[in-house]
């Protein structure tokens, strides 16, 4: 799996970095907390402070593109980010429920 960045805002009114992004893969599409992992080590950022907003990938194609949103501190994201996105980025170990 190969992620490509196209953009890269910085939001100072919600405080954080939106990124839109561009993977190939090699069969289906990538699962979410994959992208994450490689997607916060590529713009040098703490994991668990990174939202995968979506990815699409058109059919029959090995390219998806998606967006993301960096927060500096676990409070801004929980303030801005709905409860599901949350849950939908957490591994299945460290759910709450």
């Amino acid at each position: 799996m190969k992620i490509k960045i196209l953009e890269k805002n910085t939001n100072n009114l919600l405080d954080r970095l939106e990124v839109i992004f561009e993977v190939e893969a090699e069969a289906e599409t990538p699962k979410r907390l994959d992208v994450k992992s490689k997607l916060a080590a590529l713009i040098n950022h703490d994991e668990n402070l990174l939202i995968i907003k979506a990815i699409h990938q058109e059919r029959g194609m090995k390219l998806s593109k998606g967006t993301a949103h960096a927060y500096k501190t676990e409070e801004d994201l929980k303030r801005v980010e709905h409860e599901y996105l949350i849950k939908r980025n957490t591994p299945p170990a460290e759910k709450k429920e």
